[in-house]
């Protein structure tokens, strides 16, 4: 979902809440917005190269405090394949932005008592001081 939003402006921002919700749906739609209002464009996809779960949560004993079932998993992504464009189609892209990275993302539940199964969605991302994983093949 994130690079279809990268790679197709017409998609409506709304289509972040399928995937996110709390504090990384409001930085990922502030990101887009920032991206499209400068005619930024993304080409390429990511891949997932590597996917770790850290830890398991299914407390659900307070959601209106945000105590609600979570999984934390680091993903380490290979993004050598996507650029990102600006109005002009020159690539904003820096040279030295690394092929690889981890980023360790809660996926919460706060549906969980109406719908355990469909209702994960990331609610924070954080990026990962960690040696680079191995680019996709």
């Amino acid at each position: 979902m994130i690079d279809q939003l990268g790679l197709d402006p017409s998609v409506p921002l709304t289509a972040l809440e399928e995937v996110a919700i709390s504090k990384d749906l409001s930085v990922r739609q502030r990101q887009f917005e920032r991206e499209r209002r400068d005619g930024w464009t993304q080409t390429g996809d990511t891949k997932i190269v590597e996917l770790k779960v850290q830890s398991v949560n299914l407390d659900n004993s307070d959601p209106s405090t945000g105590r609600v079932p979570a999984v934390q998993v680091d993903v380490c992504v290979d993004v050598t394949d996507v650029d990102v464009r600006d109005a002009s189609g020159s690539s904003v892209v820096t040279a030295d932005r690394p092929d690889t990275n981890w980023t360790r993302h809660t996926v919460s539940n706060y549906s969980w008592d109406t719908h355990p199964e469909g209702a994960w969605r990331v609610s924070t991302s954080v990026d990962l001081e960690q040696p680079p994983c191995q680019p996709a093949a």
